[in-house]
């Protein structure tokens, strides 16, 4: 005999799954679309934050009342700081009120895709998703960074079979209408990387996200400003260098996290207190395997200091207070660009990256302004030099890499995009 959280569990898990996605298809097909009705999403994987392009858009409309905001979350009781919005709610998608509310959105503002955004995980540990009409809407796709590495239709073929495994997500892209990119170079990537879409649906607006990096501290919402006041707290008066590097692909073999030594731990804490420095380590927000990037073991709060996502959720304060930018392959590195920040790469893994991995897009001779790395010798000693001479900005080489990556130089990209959209819609601004 089953028990009665056993029953339940079995009782939630047939009606979401097998009568209220059903029940949303039906009515998604049947009730009218508004365009005043938009629709946003919490991040997909960080599913209690409301963050990035997604953020900086709806922060451009959010005191709009002719503009019906929806912000859905997957799971009730997520608190989402909305200082100054109006005709605004948090909606659980999870549920069938959630459900007849993105029915009447005419407008929705993804933030990664459909597949991903409007994941709903049941308690059997299985996931679904319901699946809106594309052909009676818009559909717009604010992504959330400029790529490096290849990605979905250009990734390396052992990487896309990990990437793409529901077909679904090929298919919704020849219906976006729109999906954001920030140069024309960055456009055609994005056309190739999303294939199907039409390339003049890609919309060279720049990323919304990075208004956020030039906008006057005082215009910055609050939990903003609050993440750049703890952060200065944290720097306490030094030198900021940040380590963010990207995840990795560990069903892919041989592919694996860098495990420094306490030897190189304390040659980097060295040089740190040499140049009156602190580093900040920002892991990748996804978390595929235990045997993470060990830096976080290091962590001492004084000369190696946390800047994880849990603690500061977007990167807009942390590149705003960095004086170095340390990656590997992240797209971390062409924000900090946005603001003339110096540059380096520590590529451990190049190689096996390049061939096995993701891929690059671009030779990183080409497309990445510093010094880039194999070997930790290398890449302190790079870190030394740098600390002592922070002209980077200045070379040619890296104003080129400006020009490749951005065509616009502003806090105006989220006005381009609800520019774009009110071209598409009965929305005027």
């Amino acid at each position: 005999m089953l028990d009665r959280w056993s029953q339940a569990q079995i009782a939630s898990v047939w009606f979401g799954k097998y009568l209220a996605l059903p029940f949303f298809w039906m009515m998604d097909r049947l009730l009218p679309k508004q365009d005043d009705h938009w629709a946003f999403f919490a991040h997909p994987l960080k599913r209690t934050q409301f963050v990035e392009n997604s953020r900086a858009v709806f922060e451009e409309v959010k005191a709009d009342p002719r503009i019906c905001k929806r912000i859905f979350t997957r799971g009730p009781g997520v608190t989402i700081e909305l200082e100054g919005a109006c005709n605004t709610e948090v909606v659980n998608l999870q549920s069938l009120g959630g459900l007849l509310a993105l029915t009447r959105c005419g407008v929705l503002l993804l933030t990664n895709s459909i597949t991903m955004d409007l994941a709903l995980r049941w308690s059997d540990g299985s996931r679904s998703f319901p699946r809106p009409s594309l052909t009676r809407r818009l559909v717009v796709n604010l992504w959330h960074g400029i790529p490096l590495k290849r990605l979905f239709a250009l990734a390396n073929p052992e990487q896309r079979n990990q990437g793409d495994r529901v077909p679904y997500r090929r298919r919704e892209r020849a219906f976006y209408r729109g999906l954001v990119a920030s140069s024309d170079v960055d456009s055609y990537a994005m056309t190739a990387i999303f294939h199907p879409i039409p390339y003049e649906n890609v919309w060279v607006t720049g990323l919304p996200r990075n208004d956020f990096l030039k906008r006057a501290e005082a215009h910055l919402p609050a939990f903003l400003r609050r993440d750049l006041e703890l952060i200065r707290s944290l720097k306490g008066g030094r030198r900021l260098v940040v380590y963010a590097p990207t995840y990795r692909e560990t069903a892919i073999e041989s592919a694996s996290y860098y495990q420094f030594s306490e030897q190189e731990i304390t040659a980097l804490r060295e040089v740190l207190e040499r140049h009156d420095a602190v580093l900040g380590f920002r892991m990748h927000y996804f978390r595929n395997v235990e045997a993470l990037f060990n830096m976080e073991r290091f962590v001492d709060g004084h000369t190696l200091i946390d800047l994880g996502h849990e603690q500061i959720a977007e990167i807009a304060p942390i590149l705003r207070e960095a004086d170095v930018v340390v990656t590997d392959y992240s797209s971390v590195y062409i924000d900090a660009l946005y603001l003339d920040k110096p540059v380096m790469s520590f590529a451990y893994d190049l190689e096996h990256y390049r061939s096995r991995q993701n891929g690059l897009l671009y030779d990183m001779d080409l497309a990445f302004p510093g010094p880039v790395s194999t070997r930790f010798e290398a890449w302190l000693n790079a870190l030394d030099e740098l600390l002592s001479c922070p002209q980077q900005h200045l070379t040619e080489h890296y104003r080129k890499t400006q020009t490749f990556f951005f065509a616009h130089g502003d806090d105006c990209n989220s006005r381009r995009v609800i520019d774009r959209i009110a071209a598409l819609t009965r929305y005027e601004r």
